[in-house]
């Protein structure tokens, strides 16, 4: 389990790594979120900053995954799941910090050279080429595909029911969730402004094809990525695969950083085809960084909602001007906020048994369980155990507590610390749960709990 979280850790390192790299690639006419011309940007001052901003780039994740190695000391073992959220967190306060110093430097190289650029944005729209829209893309019934396919997993729980008890069918809901915001960011990518920056409407018209043939394929790509994902996830988790599960989430994160920067390229040489005299001056560029804050979209002058990410190919993100984008900034923080507090918890929260008269308490956070005397029918030990599957409950590098279908014992509730030295066995007389496995933090406590538990029973 630890060996399984450090690698998630280095996932999460290196997909950031990937994402600042792509910084540095021009994003619509901007490299590192600071608009620049085509003729500017092959300048040795440009190229030093970036050169800077890669190796500070290169340091963040090195100083990340050495820290990683923190998970492995015991003093934090307690704590490992807080701790990988947080190193999450760090790694990316430090790549914000990266990313304001040489943006900062950019600035005061282009205030320098005079590289300044229109201030108010200037959108030119040709109406021909309006009428071309939705024209050119890859059909939508492919991402409709992707949706239906989606449910297999859905379809396959209400088919076997039994497959249930390791696998919640409200679960299974998540593929088509997803395929849903891809079916949304298609509809988007059809409908967004494509520049006409030609006085010639035959080459708007040929580049807005183009740019929209683009777009849809990569979003249909990063639909069938998902959806391929999502079908191979289902099954490691019914396998009880953990590895493959892991192995999967960084194939998704490859793919899809592979179709970003195969979109990014194509509509590159598609805008110098096209328009490349127009862009190697500047003249049709505009200054548009200050409408990102705090690394969020702001724009109260632009009444959208939804707008592309920097990143070309990466999807959709929320303008934080907006009223609703407000309301979803607050919501990110809470959500962001619960999850660290109930992971520190759940992490730092020992499991209390007390007895009281005929009624044996189990005190653990937020699955907290009373018993009866009578509802005990027996009491056994178990020196491992087998393999389980978490259906509602915390299973960390340490402990494990909550509802697991365990192979051959059905529905049970863990208490269980992965250090304990065996395990206890508690038989109900009921079927939600089946049995109540145990143990205590050592094989000593382990035994003196056993010989508490046969005592209470025989009074």
């Amino acid at each position: 389990m630890l060996i399984t979280l450090v690698v998630i850790s280095w996932t999460i390192f290196g997909t950031m790594l990937a994402f600042m790299l792509f910084y540095t690639k021009d994003q619509r006419h901007q490299i590192l979120g600071i608009t620049i011309a085509d003729i500017h940007e092959k300048e040795p001052e440009v190229q030093d900053i970036l050169r800077g901003y890669r190796r500070a780039c290169y340091l963040v994740f090195l100083l990340s995954v050495g820290l990683s190695f923190l998970l492995f000391l015991p003093a934090f073992g307690t704590y490992t799941e807080f701790i990988l959220l947080l190193l999450a967190l760090v790694n990316l306060f430090l790549n914000g910090l990266v990313v304001s110093r040489y943006q900062r430097r950019f600035r005061e190289l282009k205030k320098e050279k005079g590289w300044i650029y229109q201030q108010a944005r200037i959108v030119t729209v040709d109406i021909n080429v309006v009428k071309e829209k939705g024209k050119a893309g890859l059909s939508s019934f492919w991402v409709w595909l992707f949706l239906l396919l989606s449910f297999l997993p859905t379809a396959y729980l209400l088919y076997v029911p039994e497959a249930r008890l390791l696998y919640p069918i409200a679960v299974s809901l998540i593929g088509p969730f997803c395929q849903l915001s891809v079916i949304f960011i298609y509809y988007r990518v059809l409908r967004s402004h494509t520049p006409a920056l030609s006085e010639n409407t035959e080459i708007n018209k040929a580049y807005a094809r183009t740019l929209e043939r683009i777009r849809t394929v990569a979003v249909t790509l990063s639909g069938l990525s998902m959806l391929v994902f999502w079908l191979l996830f289902n099954l490691g988790i019914l396998a009880g695969k953990a590895l493959l599960v892991v192995l999967l989430v960084i194939a998704l994160l490859a793919a899809l950083l592979a179709i970003a920067f195969w979109q990014q390229k194509k509509t590159r040489a598609a805008e110098n085809y096209f328009f490349s005299s127009e862009l190697q001056d500047g003249e049709h560029l505009y200054e548009q960084e200050a409408v990102y804050k705090w690394g969020f979209y702001y724009n109260p002058n632009d009444p959208r909602l939804w707008v592309p990410k920097r990143i070309a190919g990466m999807g959709w993100t929320f303008n934080l001007a907006h009223p609703a984008g407000k309301f979803l900034g607050l919501g990110l923080i809470v959500l962001v906020l619960a999850i660290f507090t109930i992971v520190f918890y759940s992490s730092a929260k020992d499991y209390v048994i007390s007895e009281n008269g005929s009624q044996i308490n189990f005190d653990a956070a937020m699955y907290d369980l009373s018993l009866e005397k009578s509802q005990i029918i027996s009491v056994s030990t178990l020196e491992k155990l087998p393999p389980s599957t978490r259906t509602n409950g915390y299973g960390g590098a340490s402990k494990s507590f909550g509802h697991f279908f365990v192979e051959g014992y059905g529905k049970c509730l863990l208490y269980v610390y992965k250090q304990g030295g065996g395990y206890i066995v508690l038989q109900l007389n009921g079927e939600n749960p089946e049995h109540v496995i145990v143990n205590g933090k050592t094989p000593e406590e382990t035994e003196a709990l056993y010989r508490s538990f046969q005592e209470w029973l025989a009074e």
